[in-house]
């Protein structure tokens, strides 16, 4: 089922999105240093997974040493290491997360007019124009809350190294609360056949570290240090907490098209060992070749950042961030799809979508949550290019093949997913740059939405799925996208009050009730597509997603609308017969 086949796995956890680019808006630019770029905020919204955990373990445990780390990292006698200290030694860190710190009980109120300018400029100083214009006065005219998000960190990106041997760039994000995430690459100017090692020391006299374990999928935990693995390890002592990533091996001169080649077996768990003196040592390391780049992030806090009594906090951090799902420097990659150009069995994409992001930003009411759904949402975030929207790097040979769609191509689900996650963040961390961003993605949909659609009878819009900045075929309007679509717009309506979003929103759910028989089969499945006119259409609807798009597109009309949509009820009640028939779980209930 060609294309839709790399779409199934997603069915767990999708809402709706719009996007986002930079501009010099209400709150102060964050620089980084090396760029003329200045930094605000954006917004994002996206489904969690919901899964629990039967392990619960106490909040604090003694410590039984161990010999040295088992794992048989060479280590070059010069490695280097790394020190992280606290700022107040303490016997255990209990503080609760403070949620009143990051979030704000104040009603929306008024705008602050004084940080705007009548002449906007973009990040290089040239005045806005078109849709980015448009997108500065709708944020601009936006009501706002007065207080200001402390979340909001201090962004530095810089090359830290630049020698013969080696050349390593490093980002971080540090919040106000003294949390700090830390993400570095290391390119190698010379070969060894010694690996190349580095340490980051942490304090702590207690140990205690969780990950996902990849033979069960569950979540494990141990107290022995020689217990790691190539997971995501979430450590905590009782002075330090920390979440380190796998030490990622990427192939050298293979980013083509936003992709890069991952390289297992070349990859090493972290090795961590017990000092003498009351602190942990985090060995990592990565193959010393100019073949391959080196890969690590990591967050550090002196508060707990998950509670482990809590099952929500466990569904919401049970996020694929290993194997055919990474965070990378750039932004959140996913294995490539068997019919993409370039494709290897172990080559990752650049998706436009966020959702392990997403899902932290809107469901996770905790740290942990609070900082990587701000990381990863604004990396991915600056990806928008200069129309607006978020494009997938690799070619689609089915795309290619039925549309004469080729690389760098717009997939309206991923973006509007994105869009909607963007959403969330504005509303979670109060940070103009993510509405901004959303803002701008929904005047390009405006654009693509007015020149790709089908007209139907009482004047609806059937939006096409993809687009393409060159030549190519019309393409076809699957359910599940009009949905999402409009989802996000009667989102952002409620969001700035822009009037033009809703009238797009309705103008697509006209459509949908214009074509209502046409979405129903007989066996009360919903029809995947319309205007499907390629023979190779064999896909089939998702088992629940288009469900959920549905369920949230009522809610979204009754609360602007004050009543049901009887249309989108109806096919509500013929997908729920089918699922109910089927066996079909997992779908909103509320």
């Amino acid at each position: 089922m060609k294309e839709f086949n790399r779409k199934i796995a997603l069915t767990t956890a999708i809402t709706l999105l719009l996007s986002s680019t930079v501009f010099n808006v209400s709150t102060p630019a964050r620089t980084i240093k090396g760029s003329t770029q200045n930094y605000s905020a954006a917004t994002t919204s996206t489904t969690t997974t919901t899964e629990t955990t039967t392990e619960k373990s106490p909040e604090t445990t003694t410590f039984q040493s161990v010999s040295s780390s088992t794992r048989g990292v060479k280590k070059k006698n010069t490695a280097t290491t790394t020190t992280v200290t606290t700022t107040e030694a303490t016997t255990e860190t209990t503080t609760a997360f403070d949620k009143s710190k990051y979030e704000s009980n104040v009603e929306i109120t008024t705008i602050n007019t004084n940080n705007y300018t009548e002449t906007p400029t973009d990040k290089n100083g040239n005045p806005l124009t078109g849709n980015a214009l448009e997108a500065y006065n709708v944020v601009k005219n936006t009501f706002k809350d007065k207080w200001k998000a402390i979340t909001e960190p201090e962004i530095k990106e810089e090359v830290i190294e630049n020698t013969a041997e080696k050349t390593v760039k490093q980002k971080t994000f540090n919040f106000v609360n003294n949390d700090k995430f830390t993400i570095k690459r290391y390119n190698f100017n010379t070969t060894t056949e010694e690996r190349y090692s580095e340490t980051l020391n942490i304090p702590g006299t207690t140990f205690e570290m969780r990950y996902i374990s990849p033979e069960t999928n569950e979540w494990y935990m141990s107290q022995n240090v020689a217990n790691t693995a190539k997971q995501t390890l979430y450590i905590d002592t009782d002075k330090s907490h920390l979440i380190i990533s796998i030490p990622a091996v990427y192939t050298n001169n293979k980013f083509e098209n936003n992709t890069q080649e991952c390289n297992p077996d070349l990859e090493e768990a972290v090795s961590i060992v017990k000092n003498e003196d009351d602190s942990y040592s985090l060995t990592y390391t990565f193959p010393h070749s100019t073949d391959y780049v080196g890969e690590i992030w990591y967050l550090m806090s002196e508060n707990k950042l998950a509670d482990w009594n809590n099952a929500n906090h466990f569904g919401v951090l049970k996020q694929e961030l290993t194997n055919n799902r990474r965070f990378s420097w750039d932004g959140y990659y996913f294995k490539l799809p068997s019919n993409y150009i370039p494709y290897s069995e172990t080559m990752l994409y650049r998706q436009p979508s966020n959702y392990s992001g997403a899902s932290m930003t809107k469901y996770g009411d905790f740290l942990a949550a609070y900082d990587l759904g701000y990381v990863f949402t604004y990396t991915c975030m600056q990806n928008q290019n200069d129309l607006g929207y978020w494009y997938t790097g690799p070619k689609s040979q089915w795309l290619s093949t039925d549309f004469n769609i080729g690389a760098n191509f717009y997939d309206t689900r991923f973006n509007t997913d994105f869009a909607a996650n963007l959403i969330n963040a504005y509303k979670r961390y109060n940070n103009d740059e993510f509405l901004m961003s959303v803002c701008r993605y929904a005047e390009y949909f405006i654009d693509h939405a007015t020149n790709n659609h089908y007209d139907t009878k009482n004047g609806g819009w059937l939006v096409e799925d993809y687009g393409y900045d060159y030549e190519h075929n019309r393409t076809h309007v699957s359910l599940n996208h009009q949905l999402a679509e409009l989802n996000v717009l009667y989102t952002l309506y409620q969001t700035t009050r822009e009037e033009k979003y809703k009238n797009l929103a309705d103008k697509m759910l006209i459509a949908v009730e214009d074509t209502k028989d046409q979405w129903v089969l007989a066996n009360n499945n919903l029809n995947y597509a319309l205007y499907y006119m390629a023979e190779t259409n064999t896909m089939v609807d998702y088992p629940y997603l288009t469900y959920n798009d549905l369920f949230e597109t009522q809610l979204l009309y009754q609360k602007i609308y004050g009543k049901k949509n009887d249309v989108v009820q109806y096919l509500m009640d013929c997908k729920m017969e089918w699922m109910t028939a089927n066996e079909v779980t997992g779908y909103r209930t509320e």
